[in-house]
């Protein structure tokens, strides 16, 4: 029996080509591509820091809100770029010595990571009850396990940091603090985020910020830092 060969002619290669083209394109204007790990850093006089809401006490906040450097990172749980700046983010606030602050707000990319919103909604839910604390040791475990995220896997760490499981089961089954989430979605989008991670780097004295998006590696973050000093 002869082997039967397929083999693309030049205008179905074409066509093929301008599909994928297509899809890309309308994953990119939906706000689902995330970006590539290099990230980029857009230019100052694309973003002002009053284009988003000051940091306060009522953020998911490492750090003081008045610290002279804010970073506000918008992200995704199931984002694995956010996976990985989330360990420089936390280095480089800790070297700081209280002058670098770290805010996190929500930018689930519901069209490309299915279980973001709902792990965004635990992690509201668990802040409700555990606060700050709780929200953090939440995100610690879902970044350092992501590839276990699931409804029940979020449940599992509500548990175990002491929440009380009726309320938690509540809320996540009322959606309690999916306006929150649309909200800081809304603010990303607003401040020129297309993807995840975007991190808007801040100068809380002079008003001045850079807007990151990626995973740019520890001395582009700093680079970054500095040009709004």
């Amino acid at each position: 029996m002869s082997e039967t060969k397929f083999q693309l002619t030049s205008p179905m290669a074409i066509v093929i080509a301008g599909i994928i083209i297509a899809g890309a394109i309308v994953l990119t204007n939906n706000h689902a591509a995330a970006p590539a790990q290099g990230g980029q850093v857009a230019g100052q006089a694309d973003i002002s820091a009053a284009s988003i809401r000051p940091p306060s006490s009522n953020d998911h906040i490492i750090g003081s809100p008045n610290a002279p450097i804010v970073l506000v990172e918008y992200s995704d749980f199931q984002c694995p770029f956010c996976s990985l700046i989330y360990p420089t983010i936390k280095k480089i606030v800790d070297e700081s010595n209280g002058q670098i602050a770290w805010v996190y707000r929500e930018f689930p990319l519901t069209s490309i990571h299915p279980q973001a919103n709902p792990a965004a909604n635990a992690a509201e839910c668990i802040a409700a009850q555990l606060g700050n604390d709780g929200f953090w040791k939440y995100a610690d475990t879902v970044f350092n396990n992501q590839a276990s995220l699931t409804p029940a896997y979020s449940a599992s760490i509500a548990k175990q940091l002491g929440a009380d499981m009726t309320k938690y089961n509540q809320c996540i089954a009322n959606s309690t603090y999916q306006k929150v989430i649309d909200a800081d979605t809304a603010e990303a989008e607003g401040a020129g985020g297309t993807g995840t991670p975007y991190t808007i780097v801040i100068n809380t004295k002079t008003g001045k910020a850079a807007p990151v998006s990626g995973a740019l590696p520890y001395a582009q973050i700093k680079s970054v830092i500095k040009s709004v000093q």
